[in-house]
C-alpha cells in the first residue's frame, strides 16, 4: 500500500533556506550592535536541527530569556521582510507536490519554523495550493506547540486533523536528526533526504525507512513490507 498523507519538513527538505537563515542572523546582530556570527557556525547549526531561540541561547549566551524572545522577534522580522528572496526550492519541489496531489494523496507541512512566514513562503513558491495542513511556530495561538522531535504537533494537530489516516500510512520526510527522531517519536515511517543539511552519521544512526537523494524519487516510496 502507498502512502496517504506525506508530512514535510520545510527548512532543507522542500527548500534551500542557508543564505536566507546567515542573511536574518547577521542583520539581526547589526540591529543590536553585536558582532556577526560565522556564517560556518549558523551552518553547523542548521545542521543539527537547531529551533531558533536555542540558536540564538548558543550564539549569544549573555542574553536572557526575555530578550532572546525579542531577538527571536525581531530575526523573524528581517527574515519576512528582507530575505525571502534568497530562499531556493529545491529541484523537484514543485513538480513532486503536483504529483502527489493528482494522486489524492494528502500533503502536511510541519516545521519549527514561524507559521506566518512558512505559509507566506510556501504561496510564494506556488506550493501552498497543494497543501492540506501547515504547522509551525505560532499554529496553534492558544497553545504553544513543542518542537520537533517532540510529538506534540504529531497528536495534538496532525491526527486530529486526519484521523482518517491509519499512522502506517503516515510518512515523514525531513533532512535532519530532530526530523527522522520526531517520526520515531510518532511511531511513523520516515525518509531522509540526502541533499539537505543534516549531518549524514547522525541521519544515518536513526535508521530510518526510506533515503532519498533527490524528490522527484518519493512519490515511488511503498510502506515496508506492505
Amino acid at each position: 500500500m502507498p502512502y496517504a498523507l506525506f508530512l514535510f519538513d520545510y527548512d532543507g527538505t522542500l527548500c534551500d533556506t542557508r543564505q536566507a537563515i546567515v542573511y536574518s542572523f547577521e542583520r539581526t546582530f547589526d540591529e543590536y550592535q553585536v558582532p556577526r556570527p560565522a556564517a560556518e557556525v549558523v551552518h553547523a547549526m542548521i545542521g543539527r536541527g537547531l529551533v531558533l531561540n536555542d540558536m540564538i541561547r548558543e550564539l549569544y549566551p549573555a542574553l536572557s530569556a526575555e530578550e532572546v524572545a525579542e531577538w527571536v522577534v525581531t530575526y523573524r522580522g528581517i527574515y519576512a521582510r528582507e530575505a525571502e528572496p534568497l530562499v531556493t526550492p529545491f529541484p523537484g519541489a514543485l513538480a513532486l507536490f503536483a504529483q502527489l496531489a493528482a494522486r489524492g494523496v494528502l500533503i502536511g507541512v510541519l516545521s519549527n519554523k514561524g507559521a506566518a512566514v512558512l505559509e507566506a513562503s510556501l504561496a510564494q513558491l506556488g506550493l501552498l495550493p497543494f497543501v492540506a495542513l501547515v504547522i509551525g511556530d505560532g499554529t496553534m495561538p492558544e497553545k504553544q506547540l513543542a518542537k520537533k522531535p517532540d510529538p506534540m504537533a504529531f497528536h495534538e494537530v496532525v491526527r486530529p486533523r486526519f484521523p482518517e489516516v491509519p499512522t502506517d500510512r503516515i510518512l515523514m520526510v525531513g533532512d535532519t536528526p530532530a526530523d527522522l527522531q520526531f517520526a520515531r517519536n510518532s511511531r511513523i515511517d520516515s525518509c531522509w533526504v540526502t541533499f539537505g543539511f543534516g549531518e549524514a552519521d547522525q541521519c544515518r544512526a536513526l535508521h530510518p525507512t526510506h533515503t532519498v537523494s533527490h524528490l522527484l524519487d518519493i512519490p515511488a516510496l511503498r510502506r515496508v513490507g506492505a
